[in-house]
């Protein structure tokens, strides 16, 4: 029997063939695919090339034919895998590291949640069934099941080259919580953290943050009630190999209330930083305003070695016109997507303005229900512009720019007034509500490019651009180029190569689904 090529044998010999690149694939028979079931192959943060999942034929009243089909970063053809399943499944996410591809699949009728890993030569190397209470079923469709077509959940994370890391909410009793699972791509095993068991307040959820070369790093948010005003920080970090919890401390000290948003792993330490919010030590984080940005250095047994504040008034006011609620003007609060250290040892932030905003739906629809809108908040969120903040080694803030775009909103869930600006941003990021796309490096962060998505009525174009910030040598430079569509259901962007950028198209009428590099100027 001939010898299977496995995908990382076809990518690494990629690398040798000077083939000439193809601009555009085109997929045929694809009778539904969502934006959530397409990714990137990477090599750490290399791009290798593409993978995309879809159901081509109705088999019977019960089984569905599915399709993966895999890419190298020239679009050309490397995998097909394909098999059939329930057509109850529905895909809540996928994710990819160097080592395999897993996909979550939730089945409503069976109530049930399938965590399914794939190798290298498209065989299942395992597959975990979490069976669901009809409380905690009720979390995730309300979750996930009312995401539309252009949804993305992240509800999966690749974790090095080791594994995937997820994090689902849980109903136990009187208790909502969460409960964390890591799988391994080396080898049939996982293992579990279930909150519930030692949990004391009434309302929790985790958020995964990130992770060193050992650990795997999230921040819980606590409070007593749901609809608390006092939610509590704190931090819970796992060893990768064992699942034992190497900590679990509070992030709110003696001279601030600290709320993180980014895990940085620092090049040639076994330290990590965290940046996020800081708010007074006695202050209320649902009502009061955060006092800036700053970054505490950790060490893997969960001791704060170093910490650093950026006020909004005092050094960030040099570079940004912020008052004294943590708003920059015209901008309003701020969101990071990224944080990166580079080469030469800086660090770069990479945010995008929102700001909390009435909401003209809300307010009708409970004008019209006598009280009850219907679902929708009387406040909604308003999306802004990009920031790019650059700091030192130490972590001054020693550069900050505004990048303008046209703005954009998106309505929230009853009783969103109640929530914090910091956990509404983590809502709208859930539902893809941001402009902000991705940021692309190389494997030595020499330099990187950050993409995002406007829409604009200028220069006789009316329409969707794709613009970049990038840094290289030194400097930032920043380049657009405009986005167009033969009316396709639904357009999704992704980084590609130096230079490009992949642009994917669904035809629901046509159930074609077309991928093409579309070079930048």
């Amino acid at each position: 029997m001939r010898k299977q090529l496995t995908l990382m044998a076809v990518f690494m010999a990629c690398l040798f063939i000077q083939a000439e690149a193809q601009n555009k694939i085109s997929f045929e028979n694809v009778r539904q695919v969502y934006i959530r079931n397409n990714g990137q192959v990477m090599d750490g943060e290399e791009l290798k090339g593409y993978f995309t999942f879809y159901v081509t034929d109705k088999k019977d009243r019960k089984t569905n034919a599915y399709m993966i089909q895999i890419l190298d970063n020239n679009l050309n053809k490397v995998k097909e895998i394909e098999f059939e399943d329930d057509k109850d499944i529905q895909i809540l996410e996928s994710s990819y590291n160097n080592s395999a591809i897993m996909f979550l699949f939730y089945n409503r009728k069976e109530k049930t949640l399938e965590y399914r890993c794939y190798g290298f030569d498209g065989k299942v190397k395992s597959t975990y069934t979490k069976d669901l209470t009809n409380r905690t079923r009720m979390l995730i469709e309300s979750t996930y099941g009312g995401k539309s077509e252009e949804g993305q959940n992240e509800a999966i994370f690749s974790v090095n080259n080791v594994g995937f890391t997820t994090v689902i909410p849980v109903k136990e009793g009187k208790y909502y919580s969460y409960e964390i699972n890591f799988f391994f791509t080396d080898r049939n095993k996982q293992w579990t953290f279930e909150a519930a068991e030692e949990q004391e307040d009434k309302w929790c959820t985790a958020l995964y943050l990130g992770a060193t070369d050992s650990l795997v790093v999230y921040e819980v948010i606590k409070q007593k009630r749901l609809m608390s005003r006092e939610a509590h920080s704190w931090l819970i970090a796992f060893n990768i190999f064992t699942g034992k919890k190497q900590f679990e401390v509070s992030t709110e000290a003696e001279d601030y209330k600290f709320f993180p948003m980014n895990i940085v792993t620092l090049k040639g330490q076994s330290e990590f930083m965290l940046l996020g919010t800081y708010y007074d030590p006695e202050g209320r984080v649902a009502k009061d305003a955060s006092l800036g940005l700053a970054s505490w250095r950790y060490n893997t047994a969960g001791k704060v070695v170093s910490k650093k504040y950026n006020s909004w008034e005092g050094p960030i006011s040099k570079f940004l016109p912020a008052d004294a609620k943590g708003r920059v003007a015209d901008v309003g609060y701020i969101y990071f997507h990224k944080v990166l250290q580079t080469e030469d040892g800086k660090f770069f932030a990479v945010g995008e303005g929102y700001k909390k905003v009435v909401s003209g739906l809300g307010l009708a629809s409970g004008i019209l229900g006598a009280g009850n809108s219907g679902g929708i908040s009387m406040m909604k969120l308003k999306i802004t512009d990009m920031i790019m903040m650059q700091f030192d080694e130490q972590f001054n803030i020693s550069n900050a720019k505004v990048y303008e775009k046209n703005s954009n909103s998106m309505e929230m869930p009853a009783g969103a007034s109640y929530l914090t600006p910091h956990t509404m941003a983590l809502i709208a990021k859930s539902y893809k509500a941001f402009d902000y796309d991705f940021t692309q490096t190389d494997k030595n962060h020499t330099r990187f490019s950050v993409g995002y998505s406007d829409f604009v009525k200028e220069d006789g174009f009316k329409g969707r651009t794709f613009n970049t910030i990038s840094y290289a040598d030194g400097k930032i430079t920043t380049d657009k180029i405009n986005i167009t569509s033969n009316k396709a259901t639904w357009t999704t962007l992704m980084a590609a190569k130096p230079g490009f950028i992949v642009i994917m198209e669904y035809f629901k009428k046509e159930k074609k689904l077309d991928i093409r590099l579309e070079k930048l100027n």
